[in-house]
């Protein structure tokens, strides 16, 4: 037995409706996607748009104020921070380019890949009948969101002429750029990976889980969730011990 809907095939909706699906009426992008998984549309806008992000940002930034910050944010002092600062200086501007474009590529390719193949994982247990395809398929296009903080990076480096701009304060969208501030350094470095746009995306996977098992609430948010709780309890417990 599984929990799985049993879905009637419908008209295909087209790409850009499943993508204003997705954002302002999930059900319907769920119930196209379950019949037709599709992958490439959202790979396509969110990383290349990611990667031309990172690109202009080291492109334009004040190389040696980059340092400096980044190195002030460490919380370094005598013999680290100088060791910290030579390494950092001996590698040009373009290196720090060349890796801050194919690490967002491949660090948020990474990342969809981890989570579908957890979803995928819980089904195969369940036998709920989702294959990783499927699972890949919700977890891309719920990232749509993301979207939003590529708009809020490109504005943020349009309005940066001088260069100065930390890569934490890059996205204006992260709860840290919100107002979510802390002492404890554990707590600020959640507060500036965590994002409006990544909760969004987090809460479409609940809703995408609960329509296609035709499950409860809480167990679509114990599932899907699990892991991000897990991560947070070990981060909370380094921070506060």
């Amino acid at each position: 037995m599984t929990d799985a809907i049993e879905t009637t095939k419908t008209k295909p909706a087209g790409l850009i409706n499943t993508a204003t699906n997705i954002l302002l009426s999930p059900g319907e992008a769920f119930t196209e996607l379950q019949q037709r998984p599709s992958k490439l549309f959202p790979l396509a806008l969110i990383i290349p748009s990611t990667m031309a992000v990172m690109f202009w940002y080291f492109s334009i930034v004040d190389f040696d104020w980059f340092i400096d910050a980044t190195l002030a944010e460490a919380n370094l002092d005598g013999e680290q921070l100088e060791v910290a600062r030579e390494s950092m200086a001996s590698m040009s501007q373009t290196t720090f380019k060349m890796f801050g474009v194919l690490g967002s590529a491949i660090g948020t390719l990474a990342i969809y890949v981890l989570q579908s193949g957890y979803l995928s994982l819980i089904s195969a247990i369940t036998g709920s009948g989702q294959k990783f395809g499927n699972w890949f398929s919700l977890v891309l296009w719920s990232s749509l969101p993301y979207i939003l903080s590529i708009v809020g990076m490109v504005t943020t480096i349009a309005l940066s002429p001088n260069g100065q701009l930390s890569s934490y304060d890059l996205d204006p969208l992260t709860l840290a750029n919100l107002g979510m501030q802390s002492s404890n350094g554990s707590l600020t470095s959640m507060f500036n990976t965590l994002s409006l746009p990544m909760l969004w995306g987090m809460v479409l996977i609940v809703m995408g889980y609960r329509q296609w098992l035709n499950c409860s609430l809480l167990k679509a948010m114990a599932v899907v969730l699990a892991p991000y709780l897990l991560l947070m309890g070990v981060w909370a417990y380094f921070a506060f011990n």
